[in-house]
C-alpha cells in the first residue's frame, strides 16, 4: 500500500513540475483594470524608443511598432498562461503614409520551437475614381483560427513581405469569440490631466501605495506638485492660483463648499490616533476640501487639498472634461491647520469599479499605466 501511495505521489510530482516559460528580458503591459495579469512582448528590433512593441498593443491605432531596416522582423506576444483564442486581427502601420507590410506569418510555439500556422495577406481592392480604377491597400488582416488554446504567438514578417525596408504594426487584437482582449481599460483612455502642463511626481512617495504613517495607512492617489513653463519647460511649483481641471465629463457627487479647517491641536490629535488605529470610517479625511466626480461608467475621480471650489460646481451638477472645478491648496494638511501655505499640491485619485487605481500593483506598473492614461496624444488632439 505504501509503495502505491509513494508511486502516486511521485507521479503527481512529475506533473506539478512542468517547466515554466521564462519571461526574462521581455517587456510587458498591464492587461485590463487593476489586475496582476501582464502581457509580455519582445520584438526583433525597434526603430526608436517611440516605436517599441508596446505601441502595437496599446489600443491606439495612431501609434505603431516599427522595426529597423533590413532582415526578417517579428513581434512576439506572450500571455504566460494558456488563453482561448478564436481570431487575431493585425492592423498594419504606415511609414510616411506608405504601406509597410504585404503579408505576415502567424507562428505558434510548440516543444520550444516556432512553427508556421498560417500565412495572412493584406489584401488590395480595386477602387474606381475620377481618373480611372486604382488599387487600394487594406491595412487590416484577420487570422480566423476556429478556436485554439495558446499562450504565445508571433507575428513574423519575412524580408520579402516588407515594403521599403521597414515593418510597422499599429495594433494586434486578440479575440475570444466576440470579446476582444482589453490590454488597457478603455474607460481610462485619454483622460485630461487635472493640472494643465502638470508633471508626474519625481519621488515614488507621490504615487499610490506609498506609506502614509501620519494617518495610519497608504497613499491612494497621485500627488501633483509642479507644472511646466511652456516657454522653457522649467518646473513651477503649484500654489493657490493654479486651477484644477475635471479629468473627464461627469456628475459631481461631493463638493465640500462648507469645509472648515481643523485647529492644529485637533489635526495632531487625529493624526496620532490614526497612527495606531487603522481608519475604518473617515467622513472628513486629511484630503481636506474635496470634489468627487462620478464619470458614470464605473470610474470616479477625486480632487483633494483644494483651497477653493469654483462657484459653478455643485453636487448633482454636470462638469465637462477640462473644466475648471477649483484651485490647488493645502486643506486637510498640517500647514493649513497652522495657518500656513506650505505643502500646497493636488492629491488626485482615480477609482475604478470601487477600487483605487494602483491597487496591488508595484510602482513601475502604476507609472506605466498612468503614462498611458495621460498620454501626450491628449494635448495633441486638443490643440
Amino acid at each position: 500500500m505504501t509503495s502505491i501511495i509513494t508511486s502516486a505521489l511521485s507521479l503527481m510530482l512529475i506533473f506539478t513540475q512542468v517547466p515554466q516559460r521564462s519571461v526574462a528580458g521581455k517587456d510587458y503591459i498591464i492587461c485590463g483594470n487593476n489586475t496582476q495579469q501582464k502581457i509580455y512582448y519582445t520584438t526583433s528590433s525597434n526603430y526608436s524608443k517611440n516605436h517599441k512593441g508596446e505601441k502595437a498593443i496599446d489600443d491606439d491605432t495612431a501609434t505603431s511598432w516599427m522595426s529597423l531596416q533590413g532582415g526578417d522582423q517579428w513581434i512576439e506576444i506572450d500571455f504566460v498562461v494558456k488563453r482561448v483564442i478564436t481570431d487575431i486581427k493585425v492592423v498594419a502601420g504606415y511609414r510616411d503614409n506608405y504601406q509597410t507590410i504585404k503579408y505576415f506569418i502567424l507562428q505558434f510555439m510548440y516543444d520550444g520551437k516556432w512553427f508556421d500556422f498560417a500565412r495572412i495577406d493584406f489584401s488590395r481592392k480595386e477602387k474606381r475614381g475620377l481618373f480611372g480604377t486604382h488599387s487600394v491597400y487594406n491595412p487590416v488582416a484577420v487570422a480566423n483560427l476556429g478556436g485554439i488554446d495558446a499562450s504565445t504567438f508571433r507575428i513574423y514578417i519575412p524580408q520579402d513581405a516588407i515594403v521599403n525596408g521597414y515593418a510597422a504594426i499599429a495594433e494586434i487584437e486578440v479575440y475570444a469569440g466576440s470579446g476582444k482582449l482589453q490590454y488597457f481599460d478603455k474607460r481610462l483612455y485619454n483622460l485630461c490631466f487635472p493640472i494643465k502642463n502638470g508633471l508626474f511626481p519625481e519621488n515614488d512617495a507621490g504615487y499610490p501605495n506609498s506609506p502614509r504613517g501620519y494617518r495610519g495607512g497608504i497613499h491612494y492617489g497621485l500627488d501633483i506638485l509642479y507644472y511646466y513653463n511652456e516657454d522653457n519647460y522649467q518646473p513651477i511649483l503649484l500654489d493657490e492660483t493654479t486651477p484644477v481641471l475635471a479629468c473627464a465629463d461627469g456628475v459631481v457627487i461631493r463638493a465640500d463648499c462648507d469645509y472648515k479647517p481643523p485647529a492644529e491641536d485637533e489635526w495632531k490629535k487625529l493624526s496620532l490616533y490614526y497612527q495606531g488605529n487603522p481608519a475604518t470610517f473617515v467622513q472628513r479625511s486629511f484630503g481636506g476640501r474635496q470634489i468627487w466626480i462620478d464619470h458614470q461608467n464605473g470610474v470616479l475621480s477625486t480632487y483633494n487639498h483644494l483651497s477653493k471650489i469654483d462657484n459653478k460646481v455643485n453636487v448633482g451638477g454636470r462638469v465637462k472634461k477640462g473644466q475648471r472645478i477649483g484651485w490647488v491648496g493645502n486643506s486637510g494638511l498640517l500647514g493649513e491647520a497652522q495657518g500656513k501655505k506650505w505643502g500646497q499640491h493636488l492629491h488626485f485619485e482615480l477609482w475604478v469599479d470601487g477600487i483605487y487605481l494602483g491597487y496591488n500593483m508595484n510602482i513601475n506598473e502604476i507609472k506605466r499605466y498612468l503614462r498611458w492614461i495621460f498620454a501626450i496624444r491628449d494635448m495633441e488632439e486638443e490643440q
